[in-house]
């Protein structure tokens, strides 16, 4: 009797023994989830469609609004490897701003407790055209030929302007010339200037100082000639009276 009692205690003891041990063990902490927010712009207009990948997952697509939240798992401090992809016609980051998963809190405000605050990411996908509005101003003269490259590209109007839109790529050069060859009086014939364009659209405006040279006036002179009668007959000389 003595000898199943004491078997039965060091049962009990065993199973307290594991019990405690489970208990300092315990099950694993969770995965600490980050609020993550990426807000697509192009140009500061929003930019839906874009696509954000993380390791090749894709992980979702920016709507109307150019957002997309998101829930990402991972130990505080951990970067965030992703990839950007921008929507056909415009050029996609080949670096994207950094993302490291780490808890923001906001100031607490009148005795408030600070509440969680999510990450931000802010990615640009710019066009890969840019457009310049060009505008030709001929001092006047209707009808001239506005030239690029030595082609016609429109006319200007009644008032001696025209103007049109130029699709480019982002920071390059251009020459835009005025064809005065019509009217050779026009100074200074067919004058041209060149541009360039940045990395946004943009108005350029090509005013040349034109002027019609006016021919000098020629003064001519006219003599005036008196005429004198002259006697081609024989001549009397009076000698005095005869007597």
């Amino acid at each position: 009797m003595h000898r199943r009692s004491l078997s039965s205690a060091r049962r009990g003891l065993v199973a307290g023994v594991a019990l405690v041990a489970l208990a300092a063990c315990g099950s694993p902490p969770p995965v600490p989830v980050f609020q993550v927010t990426f807000t697509a712009l192009s140009d500061a207009v929003p930019m839906p469609g874009v696509q954000i990948t993380r390791d090749g997952h894709p992980l979702g697509v920016t709507d109307a609004n150019g957002l997309l939240e998101l829930r990402l798992h991972g130990q505080d401090g951990t970067p965030v490897n992703y990839r950007v992809e921008c929507p056909q016609g415009y050029r996609t980051p080949p670096t994207p701003p950094p993302l490291v998963l780490r808890q923001f809190r906001s100031v607490a405000v009148h005795g408030q407790p600070a509440a969680p605050h999510g990450i931000e990411i802010t990615v640009q996908c710019l066009p890969m055209q840019r457009y310049a509005a060009v505008i030709v101003r001929a001092a006047g003269f209707a009808g001239l030929p506005v030239v690029m490259s030595g082609q016609p590209v429109t006319l200007t109007d009644s008032s001696g302007v025209a103007h049109f839109t130029l699709p480019l790529a982002p920071n390059s050069s251009f020459a835009v010339g005025i064809d005065t060859s019509s009217n050779p009086a026009i100074m200074p014939p067919s004058p041209s200037g060149s541009f360039t364009i940045g990395d946004a659209d943009d108005i350029l405006v090509f005013d040349p100082p034109l002027h019609l040279e006016v021919a000098p006036v020629r003064h001519v002179h006219h003599v005036t000639h008196t005429h004198i009668p002259v006697n081609s007959g024989p001549i009397r000389i009076s000698s005095g009276p005869r007597h």
